[in-house]
């Protein structure tokens, strides 16, 4: 990741000295306009250093870089644009500076509009696949739980009933409810009964009936 940073600062810093070359190379009149434009395009390669850094910052899982990607792509059309929007003015060097001014304001303003609705959207994908998370992590790790007493289980016929308590448990609704609070607590406690009881046969049936009116319920809830 490092290594890739690293490269795509350098060609960033490459397109900028070309740029530079090549603004300066052209036999153009340095006047206003060029001016004008020019600030306007290195405030474009300066943001993009700003960009990236702010796109990756924090990013663990793929799915977050991903979505930093699409940020950096927002950030990499504004400067594309820009730079256009440089050649244009620098091929109509009779253009009034006021309309310069206007036009690449207007540019790196609907960019930034871009970049923070970009963001804004970011957030939201995050919040949302946190919310999930912990929603599906009680089923999860019930199952696992239920599946650690069944390979720790000696008894032949209670290790098959439990073993079929966890395979049900795996096909049941992960998405967790509010409403389902307290179903759901009936059931912890019921496998931590598991660990200690001797009436494991009766308890295995209950939890049986209570993961069965769960996902009745998880199906009236959506």
């Amino acid at each position: 990741m490092k290594k890739n940073k690293g490269l795509s600062y350098a060609v960033l810093a490459i397109a900028f000295v070309l740029f530079n070359v090549i603004a300066f190379a052209v036999p153009t009149a340095k006047t206003a306009l060029f001016w004008i434009t020019y600030v306007f395009t290195v405030v474009a390669f300066a943001s993009q250093i700003a960009i990236w850094k702010f796109a990756f910052k924090g990013a663990k899982t793929l799915k977050s870089k991903f979505l930093g990607i699409t940020l950096v792509s927002v950030g990499i059309t504004y400067l594309i644009i820009q730079i256009i929007a440089f050649a244009v003015f620098m091929a109509l060097p009779l253009t009034a500076s006021w309309i310069a001014i206007v036009v690449c304001a207007l540019i790196l303003g609907i960019s930034a509009i871009c970049l923070i609705g970009t963001e804004t959207g970011r957030e939201e994908i995050n919040r949302v696949e946190e919310k999930v998370e912990k929603k599906v992590f009680y089923i999860k790790s019930l199952q696992v739980d239920v599946e650690m007493l069944a390979s720790a289980e000696t008894d032949s016929d209670t290790k098959v009933a439990l073993t079929k308590l966890a395979e049900k448990i795996r096909f049941s609704d992960p998405m967790s409810n509010e409403v389902l609070v307290d179903l759901e607590a009936e059931i912890t406690a019921k496998v931590k009964e598991l660990k200690t009881a001797e009436n494991k046969a009766e308890i295995i049936t209950a939890l049986d009936s209570l993961i069965t009116e769960r996902n009745k319920k998880c199906c009236i809830l959506k």
